[in-house]
């Protein structure tokens, strides 16, 4: 693994065991904790991700040069760019693997990896792909569960459990998704979707934190 990559997949592991781990004490409340630990996860992520983007369009690349490019070969790069790109430029992409070597090189160096948090920020417009990972984990981290016990009880005390048991489902549904929290593992790009979602589902919950503070309390 190349040294920027190595170095984005580490500080993204670590915040993934940070947010499953103890709230330090630097830090006013849990709630504070939680939306400043995956604002980091979603700037290493998107580090990582480019990385990965990046490594992925090179070895493509090399490959069109060489003109040894195959039907599974394009079909296997083409499943690792729809867990990193958005709908509408995998669309743009399938459609335009045509033409010189050059050109095709240039269309794909043209791309940019999806932010889901960024989606997430968008009141409409967001990409499918991105709002349908997220709903699928929030429903898989019962962080729906979270808000109607919120909403029974708009108090600091409910905040705080409610973010614990999000902290540990969380934990849970990495492991349920092979997501490795070693350094030396290698993050696959599902698995980068996966992350991606749960930040995703994490900022989502915060939103609605304070939609249901202002409406319940």
């Amino acid at each position: 693994m190349e040294n920027a990559k190595c170095e984005h997949q580490v500080k993204l592991i670590g915040r993934l065991r940070q947010l499953a781990g103890n709230v330090p004490v630097v830090y006013d409340s849990q709630h504070e904790f939680f939306l400043v630990t995956i604002r980091s996860m979603s700037e290493n992520l998107m580090d990582l991700k480019r990385e990965t983007l990046k490594e992925a369009c090179d070895r493509f690349g090399a490959e069109l040069d060489k003109g040894k490019v195959t039907d599974k070969l394009v079909a296997d790069f083409k499943d690792l760019l729809d867990k990193l790109v958005s709908e509408k430029d995998f669309a743009f992409i399938d459609r335009s693997m045509v033409g010189s070597a050059g050109l095709i090189k240039s269309r794909l160096s043209a791309l940019q990896p999806l932010s889901v948090m960024e989606e997430e920020r968008k009141k409409e417009g967001r990409d499918p792909t991105a709002d349908r990972l997220v709903t699928g984990a929030y429903k898989q981290l019962q962080f729906k569960e979270l808000e109607s016990e919120l909403m029974a009880f708009p108090n600091d005390p409910t905040i705080d459990k409610m973010l614990t048991k999000a902290r540990e489902n969380v934990a849970e549904y990495c492991c349920l998704y092979n997501v490795p929290l070693r350094d030396d593992d290698t993050l696959s790009p599902f698995s980068l979707s996966r992350i991606d979602a749960v930040v995703g589902a994490c900022h989502r919950l915060s939103i609605r934190i304070w939609s249901i503070l202002e409406t319940y309390r």
